[in-house]
């Protein structure tokens, strides 16, 4: 029941188990399953109980099988390229791990990528003897090509690899990740494209844009359960690219996949030993949930997303007296929104939101001076008449 205290949250909201009493505008950190999602989810845990001999000896394989299909035909890749993993860091762990990294090589990022991320490359340098560089990319860029020349300027004849998100965590721009791959393509080097905001939340399309590594978070915009992620590794490095945990079948391979009638890169991953792998089989139960929101499917639904986060954008901008930070074209349906308050800390924000107005919200450090900012990223659930009250509070909170 709606708590009636609190602006009414759209009608959406009855099918996630959301608490009421929280006016909750955080979909990008963790997302939220609808309760359909939830249930298919138990009922796969069911089956595990009733007979784990017959689970993880033939049902499992099928499961998975079922949600990599559904998710191949969502981000237009093959089905057979696609593997499972926990989250887009251990995907990371896991692509690094898999190149022969020698003293001098060196790897590219951003001062923007998600922090695990980099702290997994950076450890790698530190054993190999590679070097990790750091593009400055322009935290509010005017336009694609301010984005693109920080990391082009950066690569050099020693770039093994430059990882990028496809939507970067704490400023939300959508990068020009089609530009960025086919130019460091041309100069032969390797990419690793952080979509965790991706699947559910903006179109992807993986045969066009031909990234050499691809992952993404299943648990944020498909609203699978949490603890579920893809790895795209493309077909000529798939060959020895193997997972962080080896299964028994790790050196008697051919008996196993001829038994489980895959590739090697898929059974080594779908199969690391006992584990609850229920998440990643109920990855096709999310995306056939999310599809049935509306006519027009998960097109429509990631449509509507960014329509209302521009709206929502534009409504605190108006509240607080400032400006949008990036142009539209680099927006998907997450914005940050700049706070007129010098010196607040972000955290106290944050806290204060929730502990007097019941608000759950992303409040983040303005990289461009000592202000905080406020991440929009709304899901089916949430209402313009949220993000108001969000506006009302956060004025109150500043004294505007």
């Amino acid at each position: 029941m709606t708590n009636p205290h609190l602006p009414a949250p759209a009608s959406h909201a009855s099918q996630f188990m959301l608490d009421p009493d929280i006016v909750y505008l955080n979909h990008g950190s963790f997302g939220a399953c609808p309760r359909s999602v939830i249930d298919a989810q138990q009922a796969h845990r069911d089956r595990i109980e009733a007979d784990a001999m017959r689970f993880y000896i033939y049902d499992l394989w099928k499961g998975i099988d079922r949600s990599r299909s559904a998710l191949g035909e969502l981000i237009n890749a093959d089905a057979e390229d696609l593997v499972f993993v926990s989250n887009a860091t251990s995907a990371v762990a896991t692509v690094i791990a898999n190149i022969d990294l020698k003293p001098g090589d060196e790897i590219i990022v951003n001062r923007f990528e998600y922090p695990a991320c980099i702290n997994n490359l950076r450890r790698a340098c530190e054993q190999s003897g590679a070097k990790l560089v750091v593009a400055d990319l322009p935290w509010d860029p005017t336009d694609e090509d301010s984005a693109i020349d920080a990391i082009m300027s950066k690569v050099t004849d020693r770039t093994r690899l430059v990882m990028f998100s496809l939507i970067t965590s704490a400023t939300a721009v959508r990068l020009p990740v089609e530009r960025l791959i086919q130019e460091l393509s041309a100069k032969g080097v390797e990419t690793l494209l952080d979509a965790a905001h991706g699947p559910g939340c903006v179109a992807m399309d993986i045969k066009a844009w031909a990234p050499t590594y691809c992952t993404g978070n299943a648990h944020k915009w498909l609203c699978a359960p949490k603890g579920c992620a893809f790895l795209y590794v493309r077909r000529d490095k798939q060959d020895g690219f193997r997972p962080l945990v080896l299964s028994n079948d790790a050196y008697d391979l051919e008996p196993a996949i001829e038994r489980s009638g895959r590739s090697a890169f898929n059974h080594e991953f779908d199969y690391m030993g006992t584990d609850d792998r229920t998440a990643i089989m109920t990855v096709a139960d999310a995306i056939g949930a999310l599809g049935s929101f509306f006519d027009g499917g998960i097109d429509e639904l990631m449509r509507r997303n960014r329509a209302m986060c521009l709206e929502a954008r534009d409504l605190l901008c108006d509240a607080f007296g400032t400006k949008p930070m990036v142009p539209d074209s680099m927006l998907g349906p997450l914005a940050v929104v700049d706070i007129p308050a010098p010196g607040l800390n972000p955290r106290e924000l944050r806290e204060r939101l929730m502990s007097a107005y019941r608000i759950e919200a992303m409040i983040v450090p303005n990289p461009g001076g000592d202000t905080p900012m406020i991440r929009v990223s709304p899901q089916v659930y949430n209402s313009m008449e949220q993000y108001r009250y969000a506006a009302d509070a956060i004025g109150a909170i500043i004294g505007l």
